[in-house]
């Protein structure tokens, strides 16, 4: 295989590729070289930025070993990272290393890249072969439209208001679907949130910038009713769904969703209704189930009870809470996914693969949806630093769910419920 070059920027954001070394990646902080296959064009809607105080490494082939570069032709250099559109998931962060950092990396998944025949090439699979989320279905001029006509028509609704700067301001694209009144909705209603994530897209206590601010206010029974029936009743494979990164944790306002799932489905029986959630409270999934939602996420980052309270950090309700939930969603016929954070060199690692492997032998579980951890790669490893982890590959840990649970459905998003 011909390995693709090494990618490195200038301090002005330029990237260039090297005329001799070759792309390396890293698993745990080590640098690799990407196997055969594991490489693909980088798709649309890939994005690269550098990475401050870093320096790339790179792997040479007449001395086969990998090297450091500070400087190119006397200028300093910093390591290159993708970061991968929807339905794409990353096989290795970029192989680079740090000076002392003074803030940690914003909430991205950093993919190892490198450039060849003219083209960006990444470490990526692509484990949906749904087209919901492509780039060429989000113009911002005929969402911007859309957005305002509907925020015309619901003038007092403060939902349609956040939503509005959402998908204008940070770029949501469930926001964006749900001006263009297509497939998944989001229907943020939480200010609280019951965990402390490390990788918190909307609040954060420390030197990293959360992505976007979390909701402000708790909607009105009306102003959820209006949202929800307005895109059920018209989208096309509607879901609507709970649980979104610009709030906390749904399952703390239980009543208000389960009155709004009532009122809906009173009136509207199309579309799917789904809750994303860190599952901490089963009593409330069983008040959910009973009101009317069809389907539920649950996010894991591990099935080991000890790397989710690292990286969760619960408060007031424990990992066996979480899988009561999931039994309990079963009990009631809900649909079931997973929301698995996967991390190179982590979720791979072969200890993780048969910890994730016995957790589905235990729980009935009807999908795994694959995403990328966005979280500074440095960061998280030494948080989860374990000497005993060895890496197997993402591909390793993709083929063996494959191979031992069929049966399960696999891909990137939330499935309307004739999909179930």
């Amino acid at each position: 295989m011909n390995l693709p070059y090494l990618l490195f920027s200038d301090k002005e954001g330029k990237i260039y590729s090297h005329p001799f070394l070759r792309m390396s990646v890293s698993l745990l902080g080590e640098a690799h070289l990407p196997k055969k296959g594991e490489l693909i064009s980088a798709p649309s809607g890939t994005t690269f930025f550098y990475l401050p105080n870093s320096y790339p490494s790179g792997y040479n082939p007449e001395s086969q070993r990998f090297e450091r570069i500070e400087k190119f032709e006397g200028k300093r250099v910093y390591a290159v990272s993708a970061f991968l559109p929807p339905s794409y998931l990353r096989l290795y962060n970029p192989a680079a290393y740090w000076q002392k950092k003074k803030r940690r990396l914003p909430l991205w998944a950093y993919t190892g890249c490198g450039f060849y025949g003219g083209k960006f090439m990444v470490a990526a699979k692509k484990v949906d072969k749904r087209i919901r989320q492509a780039p060429g279905f989000y113009d911002n001029g005929l969402i911007e439209k859309r957005a305002n006509f509907l925020l015309q028509k619901f003038w007092k609704n403060r939902l349609y208001k956040h939503l509005f700067n959402c998908a204008l301001n940070y770029n949501c694209l469930a926001a964006k679907n749900l001006f263009m009144q297509r497939w998944e909705a989001p229907l943020p209603v939480a200010r609280f949130c019951n965990a402390r994530c490390l990788g918190c897209l909307s609040l954060q206590d420390s030197n990293c910038a959360s992505s976007h601010q979390r909701i402000n206010f708790t909607p009105e029974v009306s102003e959820i009713v209006e949202v929800m029936i307005s895109h059920l009743e018209k989208a096309k494979e509607p879901i609507v769904s709970f649980g979104q990164g610009c709030e906390g944790e749904p399952l703390l306002e239980t009543d208000l969703i389960a009155e709004s799932v009532k009122e809906v489905r009173s009136r509207v029986k199309r579309g799917t209704i789904n809750i994303n959630t860190n599952g901490s409270f089963p009593k409330r999934i069983e008040a959910l189930s009973r009101s009317g939602v069809d389907s539920f996420r649950i996010s894991l980052n591990s099935p080991e009870e000890r790397f989710y309270n690292i990286y969760f950090k619960p408060k007031n309700y424990k990992f066996s809470d979480v899988v009561k939930s999931i039994r309990i969603a079963k009990q009631y016929g809900k649909f079931v996914a997973l929301n698995l954070f996967i991390f190179p060199g982590f979720s791979d690692s072969k200890q993780q693969i048969d910890k994730l492997l016995s957790f589905l032998r235990k729980n009935d579980i009807d999908m795994i949806q694959w995403r990328n951890l966005n979280i500074d790669p440095s960061y998280y490893i030494g948080k989860i630093s374990d000497s005993s982890l060895k890496p197997a590959g993402v591909t390793a840990l993709l083929g063996a769910v494959r191979r031992n649970f069929p049966g399960i459905k696999t891909g990137y998003f939330n499935l309307p419920k004739e999909s179930f």
